[in-house]
């Protein structure tokens, strides 16, 4: 299920949702939106959630999608704004309503088969599309946090217990430095998640010489934010460095996580 964080002054959260404004918002869009999105958009009209991973199998490997928020029902902002989101990044199809996503990918509801919406994913990059559910429902309760039972699974040593100190550093660096994209992203999450035992600075000092691949962009940078968001011991040269780097690549993306981790830094919200 959704769970919204509830943050003071979060930019992407509208008012209360009116009868008025959904059909309204409905009329302009050519859809009745699905009642379980509604049941969600009515305990809060949008914004940012707790559960931000939502685990995806895309061209054949297993992967992770981060949901920072989702968008409501307004006259102006939310769901409204789809069809300029979409054109923006070069698909042109009404039948698509976006609710979620950063440019590179968005989470829509698809209307290509009919009134009632599947969940799809489309990578603009590649322009495809892809149906991974049914309903907003099985979406929302897909939704989780990235922790490493979700990782075990995926790598050899799924059956025993995480090592400790100097063993642990040694698998995370093995995954890390492989030259297997998916072994790469496990190796910087299993590292993440261990950074009460390992220090963060060679972690992210690997991860900024990713944010130009395009492939293993999203991990780096989703990842450095956490670091930083969740106050882990870091660097200031590091920590300047991801900025730099995010201000260099000038795009929508890059712009949006900037915005966000400032947001988050400059009103001292805690995130654990």
């Amino acid at each position: 299920m959704i769970i919204w964080n509830d943050i003071p002054d979060d930019p992407n959260r509208l008012p209360t949702l009116t009868d008025d404004v959904l059909t309204e918002v409905e009329t302009r869009l050519g859809v009745k939106l699905p009642i379980d999105y509604l049941e969600a958009i009515r305990i809060q009209n949008g914004g940012y959630v707790e559960n931000r991973d939502l685990p995806i199998t895309w061209n054949g490997q297993d992967d992770i999608a981060l949901v920072d928020s989702i968008a409501g029902v307004g006259l102006n902002k939310g769901l409204i704004e789809s069809k300029a989101l979409l054109t923006e990044w070069g698909v042109v199809d009404e039948r698509l309503i976006v609710f979620a996503g950063d440019g590179h990918f968005f989470l829509v509801f698809d209307y290509r088969e009919g009134a009632t919406p599947k969940i799809a994913y489309i990578d603009t990059d590649t322009e495809e599309i892809d149906v991974l559910f049914d309903s907003f429902r099985q979406f929302s309760e897909a939704l989780t946090t990235v922790d490493m039972g979700v990782y075990e699974e995926m790598t050899p040593e799924s059956g025993t217990e995480m090592k400790q100190g100097e063993t642990l550093l040694k698998d995370a660096r093995r995954l890390l430095y492989s030259d297997h994209l998916e072994d790469k992203r496990i190796g910087a999450i299993i590292w993440f998640n261990s950074l009460d035992l390992l220090e963060a600075d060679e972690l992210v000092r690997e991860l900024l010489t990713w944010m130009d691949d395009k492939t293993l962009r999203e991990t780096a940078t989703s990842v450095i934010q956490e670091v930083i968001i969740r106050r882990k011991p870091l660097n200031q040269q590091l920590f300047e460095a991801f900025f730099e780097t995010l201000h260099r690549q000038d795009d929508a993306y890059s712009k949006q996580r900037y915005e966000e981790t400032m947001y988050i830094l400059d009103n001292d919200i805690r995130v654990e």
